[in-house]
């Protein structure tokens, strides 16, 4: 079980927390939305959460999940600069889930405290915490 971390989740508090940890990841993309430093992403590393670049089977999984929720602008707030990694999650997640590379896929628990995340991987069936 991997736990995918969502932008506004990721804190100083739980870097320094995180210390050994091998079941916390984020994606590319929220490191992207959130604009860290260097210094902060080597934190990030040194907490030893991983982050996932993004594949073009990712990208295709993310067609399918904009052509559902393109109009839901609680969870795609573009105009804000927000919420792009989201729907990338989604699409992640949902990827990952639906080709597994090996005979035991990695599962992944999307970590939130969006509403609209919580309810469209609720959807889905994905995994998630909210709240946090």
């Amino acid at each position: 079980m991997k736990y995918l971390l969502d932008t506004h989740i990721l804190s100083a508090s739980l870097m320094s927390r995180a210390i050994r940890r091998n079941d916390l990841c984020i994606l590319q993309e929220v490191a992207d939305e959130r604009v860290y430093s260097k210094e902060d992403l080597l934190r990030i590393q040194r907490a030893g959460i991983k982050i996932l670049e993004i594949t073009d089977r990712h990208l295709e999984k993310l067609k399918d999940v904009l052509a559902e929720h393109g109009d839901n602008f609680d969870l795609i707030r573009l105009y804000t600069g927000e919420g792009t990694a989201d729907v990338v999650m989604l699409a992640y997640v949902l990827c990952e889930r639906d080709t597994p590379a090996t005979l035991f896929p990695e599962e992944y628990t999307i970590v939130t405290k969006d509403k609209a995340l919580s309810l469209a991987a609720k959807g889905y069936g994905i995994a998630y915490v909210s709240g946090v």
